[in-house]
């Protein structure tokens, strides 16, 4: 098997071209940005190898988190190389590259940073086994609350932080696109553009009571959120008119973004939420627990209390911040075998 990946996500360009069972790599620090050196790179490098594209079996790219021009080129690149050659070309997430790195040469290290613009990073951590990238910038005070004190595994050393800054190893790079799946070849942005941001930031978040008329937007949002043991449209429904639940929405400038699905026992446990992918990271899931508490409190209710998988990791940290602690793990619970974390929070106090 031959194969051609690049990483322009990064300060450094990086190429590796896998021989059968042999390795080589070119490591680019260059005052030119990543375009103009990248194609003279590989060329150099397949005629030392008497070799052209057509003799490339599968292509690789880092797809980012990273630069964006540099992101860019890269995908462009490799693209025009899988079109031209009628090849595979695969996608490789430079978080779960860096981890791959830092995790072979330091076992100790649970967090990897990549430094983004304005002061931010791009961030992964190992939790409850699970390698978990963060969808959303981190600031640096976050990234030292997340590492617990612990170094961190990055690409460049950064004097503000406790950093381990990874060795190159080109056959971590092989071993990370044999792994991938991922054939789409979609860059990954985390920052949203300066228009984005200032839309978001004019939008109205209001969370009213649900209608039996917002049962197909709650359902859609459900869908596209919720990986295993799925409502029905007919369940929503039910719980819209059943005096032993409570369903809330979330409406951004009137639109319908996410949704909660309550039930009221001696507890009120929090049976399904969820906010549309496109989103998330404004408060909205916060505004709903808000909102969860409150209708607890009026009916002197003490104990808040829902499930999550195991591997839903963001909805795990999202509680855990918000105050839920764990009461007990159901093993194999899920449809699709993963653990169930059931969770509390006391809010008598």
């Amino acid at each position: 098997m031959n194969r051609l990946l690049i990483n322009t996500a990064n300060e450094e360009l990086v190429i590796v071209l896998e021989l059968k069972d042999k390795i080589f790599s070119s490591i680019i620090k260059s005052k030119m940005h990543h375009n103009e050196a990248m194609l003279p790179a590989i060329d150099e490098l397949l005629r030392n190898k008497n070799l052209t594209l057509k003799d490339i079996d599968e292509f690789g790219v880092v797809i980012g988190p990273g630069s964006f021009t540099g992101i860019r080129v890269g995908i462009a690149t490799i693209k025009a190389f899988r079109d031209a050659t009628k090849k595979k070309a695969y996608g490789i997430n430079n978080l779960d590259l860096l981890y791959a790195l830092a995790n072979s040469q330091n076992n100790e290290i649970g967090t990897v940073a990549i430094l983004g613009s304005r002061d931010s990073y791009f961030v992964a951590k190992k939790i409850n086994d699970i390698v978990y990238k963060y969808d959303h910038n981190i600031t640096h005070d976050e990234l030292v609350k997340i590492a617990e004190g612990k170094s961190i595994g990055m690409f460049s050393q950064d004097e503000s932080l406790n950093s381990f800054v990874v060795q190159f190893d080109p056959g971590i790079y092989i071993n990370e696109m044999e792994k991938s799946t991922d054939q789409e070849l979609v860059p990954i942005y985390y920052q949203l553009s300066q228009a984005e941001n200032e839309k978001l930031k004019r939008g109205m978040i209001s969370i009213v009571e649900a209608s039996v008329e917002d049962v197909s937007n709650i359902k859609a949002i459900e869908e596209k959120s919720i990986k295993t043991n799925h409502l029905t449209q007919n369940d929503i429904k039910n719980a819209i008119i059943d005096d032993n639940y409570a369903v809330f929405v979330a409406k951004f400038n009137d639109e319908i973004v996410g949704y909660e699905v309550l039930n009221l026992t001696d507890e009120l446990n929090v049976e399904s939420i969820a906010v549309d992918s496109q989103y998330r990271n404004l408060g909205i899931a916060t505004k709903l627990l808000d909102t969860a508490q409150n209708y607890a409190k009026d009916r002197n209710i003490n104990i808040l209390s829902l499930e999550v998988s195991k591997s839903n990791i963001g909805a795990y940290l999202l509680y855990k911040k918000y105050g839920f602690v764990l009461r007990r793990v159901r093993k194999n619970y899920y449809e699709d075998g993963s653990d169930c974390f059931e969770m509390t929070k006391d809010i008598s106090k």
